[in-house]
C-alpha cells in the first residue's frame, strides 16, 4: 500500500514538473472595460479562475490582468447590484480585450462559477440544481457549527446532538449517502453516527457549493445524494496583508466564540493563517422536566446538565500562484470536547441531574475528538488545458468517556475510555479538463482513498477494518448553443474492504472471566460498480433557465453496515451489521426551473428516486443481553422510493426591500414494508423580510434588518416504531451594520432566534429519544473586524 502511494506521488510529481515551462513563452494580457448598459464604468472584481487571480477594475471600469500564458481562461465578473457574468478566453497569438456591460437587476439568476465544478463554469451551465453561498451568508447565519450555518437553504436540515455536534441532511438523506467535501478532499471522520458532527472549524468556511441529487460520477459513491464542496477561499491580491478578527456570543449557552485570521501575498508566495477558540456552557431549553422510560426527571434552571462543550481549531495554509497556475498546502485541526447529557449514555436518574455548581464544567460522559488534515492543492497548465490533483491525508480520533461501572465493567486497562476509534485516511484526485474546440471540452479523473480503523475502549461497536476504493470518470459538455447546454459521463469504481474479527472479553461480577465473545467474524467483500448521467440545462432568455439531469448511481456499504455489532448511545439501540449487503443502486431524476426578472425571482426543483436495495437499520423483534441496551436493530435492504422538492421566491416591492420564501418537502417509501423511512425530515417553510440602507451619515453604513418565521408541519409519516413529531413555528430577527471609526470598519450583528423561547422537538435531534427539547430563546452578537495592513496591488 506504501509502494502503491509512493508511486502515486512520483507519477504526479512528474506531471506537474512536465508542466513547468523549459523555455517561458510569450506571456500576454487579458484587457477590458467594464459598464452599465447606460454606459457608466463599473469598478468590477475580474477573476481569473484557473490562476485564482483577481483584480479590481479602476473607476473608469478598465481592467488588466497581465503576465498570462497562452492557453484556455474562465473570467468571472461581479458587482454589487448587477447581474454577474463568466466568459471563456482563449489566449493564442495576442493580447485579449473585453468589452463587458453588466445588467442591473436586485435578483438574479446565479452565474458564479462553481468551483468543484470541473468544467469551472456556474450553475447556469449545469445540469444540476446548485446553490452557492459565500462567507457573508455564513457569517449572518452563524449557528455555532458549520452544518447549522446552511439550514436556511431549501432542502437541507440538520441531525442535531445539542447545540455543538450537528450534521448535514439533503433531502431526507444524510451519513454516508451525502458528500463533504473539503479543498477538494472527502471528509472521512465517523459521519456513520447520529451523534457524530462534521469536524470543520464553522469560521475557516469562505464558500458552499451545495450540489443537490446524484453525483457519484464526478464525485465516487458517498455523493450518491448530493455533495457540499466547501470551496477554498479566493487567494490574497499582490502584495498585500489582510487580517481581521470576529467574536460571537450567544446567550442561550453562553457561547464565546473568537477566531483571528492573517493572510497575505509577497510576489506570489501566498499564506493564510487562522485560530479559533469557542468555549460553551450548559444550554437552556424551555422546560423545567422532562419524561424517559416513564420516569419523570428534573431540568433544573431549565439547563440541560452536561452539554457545555470547548473547541480549538487552527488551519495554515502556505503555496505558490505563478503564471502557471498555482500549488498550496494546507494542515488544519479541529479540537472539541463536549459533554454528554447523562441520559444518552444509560438510565438518566434525578440524582447525576441535579445542578453541581457550574454550568461550564466537562464531566463524564463526553467526547473528544480531534481531525488533523494535510490538504495539497494543485491546477497546472499543461499545453492550453489543465491538470487538477489533490492530496490528502487525515487523521481522525474520537474517544467517548465515560464511568465503567455503568456498563457492568470492573476492572479493565482502558479506565474511563469506553470507545475509541482511530481513522486514518489517504487521499489521491486528479483531473484533466480538455477544450476540444469550441463546443467542447471533457474531464478524465481519478480518484483513490486508503483507510485504515483501529478502536479501543471497554466497549465494542466497530471492528479495525482496512477500506481501499478507487474510480474512474470520463465526462463531457457540448454548447450546442450559448443557450443549451448538454453534459454526459460514465464512471467505473472498485472498492475491498478487509475487517478483522473482534473478540470481546466476557465479565461477570466487574470481573473478566478470562473467556471471549465473537462479536463478528472476519469479512474480507469486495465490490465493483458504474455510474452514468446526462442532462441539460436550457437558457431560453435572460430570465428563464430550465434544467434536467438523470441519473444511475450507487453506493457501496460501509464496513460499519456489514459489521457492527454492540451499543451505539448515540442512537440509544444495539446495532447490527450485516455481512451480506450488498451495493444500492439508484435512478435518479432532477428538474429544475428558475425565472428571475428584475424584482422577482422564483424556482422550484422536483426531484424523484428509485432505489434498489436501500440499506437502513429496522428494529428486529428481538431484545438485546448487551447492559444499558433494548432491542436489536439491523441493518437491511429493501427497495425505496424518495421524491419532493424545493421552491425559492423573492420579491423587491420597493427597492431595498426584499420578501422571501424557501419551502421542501420529501417524501419516501419503503416499498417492501410499505411504511416510511426513518429519519425523515417534515415538510417546512422559511418565509423572510429584509430592508438594508446604503449609507446613513458619513459613519454608519451597509444598514440591514430582516425578520424570519419558520414553519414546520407536523412529521406523522413515520417508521415502525418512530415517534410523530408535532409541528411548530419559530421567530428570528437582526440587523447589522457597518460603523466606520475613522478609517476603521466595524461589522455588527444583533440577531435573535427562537425569540418566542417555543417549546417544540426536532424530528431529526437525537435528544428527541429522550423527550427533550431543543434549545429556548438565543440573543446572538457578533463583531468583525477586517484588518489592511498592506492595500493589495493589481
Amino acid at each position: 500500500m506504501i509502494k502503491f502511494t509512493s508511486f502515486l506521488l512520483l507519477c504526479l510529481f512528474l506531471v506537474a514538473l512536465k508542466a513547468y515551462p523549459q523555455n517561458q513563452p510569450t506571456l500576454f494580457s487579458i484587457k477590458g472595460e467594464v459598464r452599465d448598459t447606460q454606459g457608466n464604468p463599473l469598478a468590477a472584481i475580474i477573476s481569473v479562475h484557473e490562476l485564482n487571480k483577481t483584480v479590481l477594475a479602476n473607476l473608469d471600469g478598465q481592467f488588466l490582468v497581465s503576465d498570462i500564458k497562452p492557453g484556455h481562461y474562465h473570467l468571472h465578473i461581479t458587482h454589487m447590484g448587477f447581474q454577474s457574468t463568466a466568459k471563456s478566453i482563449v489566449l493564442e497569438d495576442g493580447d485579449a480585450f473585453i468589452d463587458l456591460v453588466l445588467k442591473e437587476s436586485i435578483t438574479q439568476l446565479q452565474s458564479l462559477t462553481v468551483e468543484a465544478n470541473p468544467f469551472k463554469n456556474g450553475p447556469l451551465e449545469q445540469s444540476q440544481t446548485i446553490d452557492v453561498i459565500d462567507r457573508a451568508f455564513l457569517e449572518k447565519n452563524n449557528g455555532g457549527t458549520f452544518a447549522n450555518s446552511l439550514e436556511k437553504l431549501p432542502g437541507i436540515s440538520t441531525i442535531n446532538t445539542g447545540v455543538g455536534i450537528s450534521k448535514p441532511v439533503l433531502r431526507g438523506m444524510s451519513f454516508n449517502r451525502i458528500m463533504v467535501n473539503d479543498r477538494g478532499i472527502k471528509q472521512e471522520g465517523q459521519q456513520w453516527g447520529a451523534d457524530h458532527g462534521l469536524e470543520i472549524d464553522p469560521f475557516d468556511v469562505d464558500r458552499v457549493e451545495v450540489i443537490k441529487g446524484p453525483a457519484s460520477l464526478i464525485y465516487g459513491s458517498d455523493g450518491m445524494a448530493g455533495v457540499i464542496n466547501i470551496a477554498a477561499a479566493p487567494l490574497p491580491k499582490n502584495n498585500s496583508i489582510n487580517a481581521s478578527l470576529m467574536s460571537v456570543y450567544r446567550t442561550n449557552n453562553n457561547m464565546l466564540s473568537n477566531s483571528a485570521l492573517v493572510e497575505g501575498n509577497e510576489n506570489d508566495l501566498v499564506f493564510k493563517g487562522r485560530f479559533t477558540m469557542q468555549d460553551f456552557s450548559d444550554y437552556r431549553v424551555p422546560a423545567e422536566e422532562f419524561t424517559y422510560a416513564g420516569f419523570v426527571l428534573p431540568v433544573y434552571n431549565n439547563r440541560l446538565k452536561n452539554t457545555a462543550g470547548q473547541e480549538r481549531h487552527f488551519s495554515l495554509m502556505g503555496g505558490v500562484r505563478k503564471n502557471w497556475g498555482y500549488s498550496t498546502v494546507t494542515v488544519s485541526q479541529f479540537n472539541q470536547v463536549a459533554g454528554i447529557f447523562a441520559g444518552a449514555v444509560g438510565v438518566p436518574r434525578a440524582y447525576n441531574l441535579r445542578h453541581d455548581g457550574s454550568h461550564s464544567n466537562i464531566e463524564l460522559p463526553r467526547q473528544e475528538n480531534s481531525h488533523l488534515k494535510v490538504i495539497w492543492n494543485n491546477n497546472i497548465q499543461v499545453g492550453k488545458d489543465w491538470l487538477e490533483f489533490d492530496l490528502g491525508y487525515q487523521k481522525n480520533n474520537r474517544n467517548e468517556l465515560s464511568f465503567p461501572h455503568t456498563q457492568s465493567v470492573g476492572e479493565n486497562e482502558f479506565e474511563n475510555l469506553a470507545l475509541g476509534l482511530s481513522l486514518d485516511v489517504l487521499t489521491a484526485n486528479a483531473r484533466y479538463n480538455k477544450k476540444l474546440n469550441d463546443k467542447n471540452q471533457s474531464i478524465i479523473g481519478f480518484q483513490f482513498q486508503h483507510m485504515q480503523n483501529n478502536q479501543t475502549g471497554f466497549e465494542f461497536l466497530l471492528p479495525n477494518f482496512t477500506s481501499v476504493q478507487g474510480g474512474f470518470f470520463y465526462f463531457q459538455e457540448y454548447r450546442h448553443t450559448d443557450n443549451f447546454i448538454l453534459n454526459a459521463g460514465f464512471r467505473l469504481d472498485g472498492a475491498q474492504h478487509d475487517i478483522l474479527e473482534h473478540l470481546q472479553p466476557i465479565y461477570r461480577r466487574l470481573r473478566p472471566t478470562g473467556e471471549f465473545e465473537q462479536r463478528n467474524p472476519d469479512i474480507n467483500r469486495s465490490f465493483f460498480n458504474y455510474s452514468a448521467s446526462t442532462g441539460f440545462s436550457w437558457i431560453t432568455n435572460e430570465y428563464i433557465n430550465l434544467k434536467f439531469n438523470l441519473g444511475t448511481a450507487f453506493r457501496i456499504p460501509t464496513p460499519i453496515e456489514l459489521s457492527t455489532n454492540g451499543i451505539h448511545h448515540g442512537n440509544f439501540r444495539h446495532e447490527m451489521g450485516n455481512p451480506d449487503l450488498d451495493s444500492e443502486r439508484s435512478f435518479q431524476g432532477d428538474l429544475n426551473f428558475t425565472y428571475a426578472k428584475n424584482k422577482f425571482l422564483f424556482s422550484i426543483s422536483p426531484f424523484y428516486s428509485y432505489y434498489q436495495g436501500y440499506i437502513y437499520l429496522a428494529p428486529s423483534g428481538r431484545f438485546s443481553q448487551l447492559p444499558g441496551s433494548s432491542m436489536i436493530w439491523e441493518y437491511r435492504q429493501n427497495n425505496a422510493i424518495f421524491t419532493g422538492g424545493e421552491i425559492k421566491t423573492q420579491y423587491s416591492p420597493i427597492r431595498r426591500l426584499s420578501l422571501s420564501l424557501a419551502g421542501e418537502y420529501v417524501y419516501n417509501l419503503n416499498l417492501d414494508t410499505q411504511l416510511p423511512l426513518p429519519l425523515t425530515p417534515p415538510a417546512s417553510a422559511l418565509f423572510g423580510i429584509a430592508y438594508d440602507i446604503p449609507k446613513i451619515g458619513s459613519h454608519l453604513r451597509n444598514l440591514y434588518v430582516f425578520f424570519e418565521t419558520r414553519v414546520t408541519a407536523t412529521q406523522d409519516r413515520v417508521d415502525r416504531n418512530e415517534r410523530i413529531t408535532e409541528g411548530y413555528t419559530l421567530l428570528e430577527a437582526g440587523l447589522g451594520w457597518q460603523l466606520n471609526l475613522g478609517r476603521q470598519p466595524l461589522m455588527l450583528q444583533v440577531s435573535g432566534q427562537n425569540l418566542t423561547n417555543a417549546f417544540y422537538f426536532n424530528h431529526l435531534s437525537r435528544y428527541r429519544l429522550l423527550n427533550l427539547p431543543e434549545q429556548g430563546r438565543n440573543i446572538s452578537f457578533s463583531l468583525k473586524i477586517p484588518i489592511a495592513v498592506r492595500k493589495p496591488q493589481n
